[in-house]
């Protein structure tokens, strides 16, 4: 299992040691529940200008957000390395004030984000009621699975 994890974000809000030790514990325990351990995958966090400007090129939309996802393991990419799920990035300062509007923890939150950003790398989406409701309920077994195995609350 390969996983890179790069720290843009040039605020204080969480350490880049913190944010590898979440994001390689998380994502280990995911792949390994999926039995994915030879998945190759990374992870940029970065600043809402960046997210903004990643959102408006991929998405037409002209914000920022909390996470986007970019699979590889299909189309062209598939033949060139299988096990090369892609990347997912995440917004820390959007994570920050979802944190603090939900009233956890930035490690927790960071952590659903990695979970949800990892579970469309894996095929998961929520473009409908059906998909979402089954991507929801990963989720929360992930989210489980993690807080019980990592002490993150």
């Amino acid at each position: 299992m390969e996983i890179h994890v790069r720290n843009k974000c040039k605020s204080n809000i969480i350490t880049t040691h913190r944010l590898k030790k979440i994001t390689n514990n998380v994502i280990k325990l995911v792949l390994d529940e999926k039995g994915r351990t030879g998945a190759e995958v990374s992870i940029v966090f970065v600043d809402d200008a960046e997210m903004r400007t990643l959102n408006r090129n991929y998405r037409g939309i002209n914000k920022s957000t909390d996470v986007l996802a970019f699979p590889m393991n299909d189309g062209k990419f598939a033949a060139i390395s299988p096990n090369l799920l892609g990347d997912v990035v995440i917004s820390v300062p959007v994570a920050k004030k979802q944190a603090e509007m939900h009233e956890q923890s930035i490690e927790r939150e960071l952590t659903m984000l990695l979970i949800h950003g990892l579970l469309h790398l894996l095929g998961y989406d929520h473009e409908n009621a059906k998909d979402e409701m089954v991507m929801k309920e990963a989720e929360t077994e992930y989210l489980m699975l993690v807080e019980e195995e990592l002490s993150i609350a």
